[in-house]
């Protein structure tokens, strides 16, 4: 009876070292870098936990969809700064350049503002989902009737 008081106590501590971790995101020079506790997670990463939440995940796909969108507004900013370039050594009219530039860089930063947010929103969620789950440990206790376990919720 004692060996299985004994294991039944090692098992509880290893239920209790096991919780997930949550999820920083820091600006870096190409973009937001996430950590988890110290440790640095790369995309792939980044990815598989975020499937942990569907709320997350909603978020997270949807950011990644604005991103898209702002790279190819961004492309297309790039193309109209060329052209702005171009019709400037001709001694062109610029203002079709000049609005397509403006044009495509004010899409294209509401776009990656959009997809920041709902980066920042997935992650609010994902760490708020840790702490909602059902969690219980195993906490030993004493009192007048001896030595024990208590199932702590």
């Amino acid at each position: 009876m004692k060996k299985i008081g004994i294991l039944v106590l090692l098992f509880g501590m290893c239920l209790t070292g096991l919780q997930a971790q949550e999820i920083t995101a820091f600006p870096g020079m190409w973009g937001e870098a996430f950590y988890q506790d110290k440790e640095k997670l790369t995309w792939k990463e980044i990815d598989k936990i975020m499937r942990e939440s569907q709320v997350a995940e909603m978020h997270w796909q949807k950011s990644k969809k604005q991103a898209l969108g702002g790279l190819v507004f961004g492309a297309a900013n790039f193309g109209s700064a060329i052209w702005l370039i171009s019709n400037l050594d001709k001694n062109e009219p610029l203002t079709g350049p000049a609005i397509a530039v403006a044009g495509t860089g004010l899409i294209g930063g509401i776009f990656f503002h959009a997809s920041s947010k709902n980066k920042k929103m997935a992650i609010l969620e994902y760490n708020d989902a840790l702490g909602k789950k059902m969690s219980y440990k195993l906490v030993p206790i004493s009192n007048q009737k001896g030595l024990g376990l208590a199932l702590k919720f």
